[in-house]
């Protein structure tokens, strides 16, 4: 591994006082931030994957929220009325970037690998998408898991994954995510920004 340092910066933060909580949502391709703070208020957040329990930590979830401003928003939350949550949105109609995946980290502690206390990606996948997998510092991959997701934006795969504590203890971070086809070729790779 070259030198213990983490690169924060493929992830535009746009941190706001979203529904007078200071919710942090992280715009891939940014709307007017007062628009989205007002479209946040309302609309329904739908649960679209879990990310289980693990290592003493409580289970999260995936929430969808798609806003009359033509935003479809990613959070990774406790509870769909949580007001703590950390993300990001989209256009409705290009909700992957471009691509056929995207995904976002969220971590606590740091700002080197082996001091963060959790890190947990979530992210949605084109239905063309027959695995996605996370590229860790050391080489290694992991294997993360898809649940379908059907959304007035289209059919897509939703997911949600938490890294171990052994890995980021041992300096072991997440590099990218790679989305592959049914014949294993790769169709996309997003870097996560750290690791």
């Amino acid at each position: 591994m070259r030198g213990k340092r983490v690169i924060v910066a493929s992830i535009l933060v746009l941190a706001a006082a979203l529904l007078a909580s200071g919710v942090i949502a992280g715009q891939f391709r940014s709307a007017d931030p007062e628009a989205l703070h007002e479209a946040l208020t309302s609309g329904e957040v739908v649960q679209v994957a879990e990310i289980a329990a693990a290592d003493g930590l409580a289970r999260r979830g995936v929430f969808v929220q798609e806003t009359d401003i033509g935003q479809l928003c990613l959070w990774d939350a406790a509870s769909a009325s949580s007001l703590q949550r950390g993300g990001g949105c989209n256009a409705i109609d290009d909700p992957l970037g471009g691509s056929a995946v995207s995904a976002s980290l969220a971590y606590d502690g740091g700002p080197a690998i082996e001091t963060v206390r959790d890190a947990r990606l979530i992210g949605l996948a084109d239905e063309d998408v027959a695995s996605v997998t996370v590229l860790m510092s050391d080489g290694s991959e992991r294997v993360v898991r898809l649940k379908k997701a059907k959304l007035s934006a289209g059919d897509f795969f939703a997911f949600g994954y938490r890294f171990k504590k052994a890995d980021l203890r041992r300096g072991i971070g997440p590099i990218a995510v790679i989305a592959r086809g049914a014949g294993g070729g790769e169709l996309a790779r997003q870097p996560t920004g750290i690791g």
